[in-house]
């Protein structure tokens, strides 16, 4: 009796382990997503705090370089390693710098700025006396008060780590943009099936139809979705995690760093 209580055990663990670790993994990384989009949140207050009193300098055009990003990449060091002294904050500086080196050839970076106001619009009516250049951040007139609002938005390409729990999480997110996350099916979601229960692999083909698309995300050139199945083929898997902050200007805004 005793042997066959031990087999039967055996058996129930053979079903129940693997959704235990499937859970466990799924956990530890959706935990990690939620500091990740904790530390945005505060990137991008860090940023909209560095820009209200440069005016609203995001560095150009392509949202990677100038006090902005350097404001918000240094809120997002501790998802990197201790930022507790002087020689911590500067390895995880430089882990920064190679982990961003690597998503550069697939027209990527880790930590990109947008700037969604003032628009250049705003500035050839309220900026007249400054030869249309800028705008004084104290102009008392309505239409000023509201351009003179530094609005931008703060996307981190999160990279996931834990085993097997990073690349699903990806692949979900990714064929809920593709519009195929409704034909999932299957009981067992460490293998799930397209279309029914006996169909092809979920994952794979779910990453394939991604390849073509783009995600608008408000920002100019979205996230194209080609780019981080290329990163996943080298085991490298990203999220994009997006926070938006809105602040009064504390200096003249420019024209040249303007949203379009």
């Amino acid at each position: 009796m005793r042997k066959g209580e031990q087999g039967q055990a055996l058996v129930e663990a053979a079903f129940i382990l693997p959704a235990m670790i499937f859970l466990l993994l799924l956990t530890i990384q959706l935990t990690q997503l939620q500091q990740a989009r904790i530390m945005v949140e505060y990137a991008a207050f860090s940023a909209a705090r560095t820009g209200i009193v440069q005016n609203g300098n995001n560095g150009g055009t392509n949202g990677f370089d100038g006090p902005m990003h350097d404001a918000a990449v240094l809120a997002i060091l501790p998802t990197f390693g201790r930022t507790d002294s002087l020689t911590n904050l500067l390895a995880a500086r430089v882990r920064f710098a190679a982990e961003d080196a690597v998503l550069r050839p697939f027209g990527l970076s880790q930590v990109r700025v947008y700037v969604l106001s003032p628009t250049k619009g705003d500035f050839s009516a309220l900026g007249q006396h400054l030869n249309g250049q800028e705008i004084d951040f104290d102009d008392v007139r309505p239409a000023a008060a509201d351009a003179n609002l530094l609005s931008l938005q703060v996307r981190y390409l999160y990279e996931m780590k834990v085993p097997f729990a990073n690349k699903l999480i990806q692949t979900i997110w990714m064929a809920s943009h593709a519009g195929v996350l409704r034909l999932w099916e299957g009981s067992d979601w460490t293998s799930p099936r397209l279309g029914s229960q006996t169909g092809p692999d979920a994952v794979r083909i779910s990453r394939g139809l991604a390849m073509g698309r783009t995600v608008a995300d408000g920002t100019p050139e979205g996230i194209r979705l080609a780019a981080l199945v290329a990163a996943g083929a080298l085991n490298r898997y990203y999220l994009p995690v997006e926070a938006w902050y809105t602040m009064r200007m504390q200096s003249n805004p420019y024209l040249k760093w303007a949203h379009p």
